[in-house]
């Protein structure tokens, strides 16, 4: 146990000053396995939903001794009940670092636990204030599916994000196109949350094309999913043919009479 934290404080104390690039970066090193992405007061409150999907990506051993260190770290911050700037600031570190590792088992807890009981005694910047209150909002909005849970933080605490907004938007309207496009205006964190609902609104962009076209430009069709023609036909299973010599995708063959 004493190894486990003091592998966990080294982490912490050798990045909490560096940026977010710095950190995406060393996440991006550690080797994720995919198979196929107190009481708190009125004002402190924030909606945990009754049921949570908890469907990780399997993570490699490496990255499970960095989960299990950081939890056991956020056991020890909760059961000394510290509230000051060191607390606050390994918390933001576990939030970044299991949001890029796909673990919500880890980063919501802490989401809930930094704005119930962090919050209102060591109060966040408006910066931090509104980082945090849109991953929650993206957890809520992506992962869960619970967009009236998403919308009731985001008017709890005032946020107010284009890039959060834009995928909110998107997820009432199931609007793909604005979908896709908000993936190159959001944060690497805020793009690992959204991949919660990349599946959901590529199979409903094919379900709508599909009745809508009998052929379509494949560069269009690729924009719309989000994904290369030969991972649709990997992973969807699709009838769809491609013309190569006009680079279109037939949808439907027209019968000859």
């Amino acid at each position: 146990m004493i190894k486990t934290r003091f592998l966990a404080c080294s982490i912490v104390s050798a990045n909490l000053e560096s940026g977010n690039d710095k950190l995406v970066n060393a996440l991006g090193t550690l080797s994720l396995s995919h198979d196929s992405a107190g009481k708190p007061t009125a004002s402190s409150q924030v909606h945990a939903p009754k049921a949570a999907s908890c469907s990780s990506v399997p993570i490699s051993a490496e990255a499970a001794i960095l989960i299990v260190a950081m939890r056991k770290l956020r056991e020890a911050i909760v059961a000394s009940r510290r509230r000051d700037m060191f607390a606050k600031a390994v918390y933001f570190f576990i939030i970044r670092t299991t949001i890029m590792l796909g673990h919500p088992e880890s980063y919501h807890p802490a989401l809930l636990y930094l704005f119930r009981c962090i919050h209102p005694f060591n109060a966040l910047s408006n910066e931090e204030k509104m980082e945090y209150v849109g991953y929650l909002v993206l957890d809520l909005a992506c992962r869960q599916n619970d967009l009236a849970s998403a919308f009731h933080v985001r008017c709890l605490y005032n946020h107010r994000s284009r890039s959060v907004d834009t995928v909110l938007s998107a997820l009432v309207h199931r609007n793909w196109l604005k979908y896709w496009d908000a993936t190159t205006t959001t944060s690497a964190y805020e793009r690992r949350l959204m991949q919660w609902t990349d599946e959901m609104m590529a199979t409903h962009a094919i379900q709508c094309l599909g009745k809508s076209y009998l052929s379509i430009q494949k560069t269009f069709l690729e924009r719309c999913t989000g994904l290369e023609w030969k991972s649709l036909k990997d992973t969807k299973k699709m009838s769809w043919a491609l013309d190569e010599d006009r680079d279109n995708v037939i949808i439907k063959q027209i019968k000859k009479k």
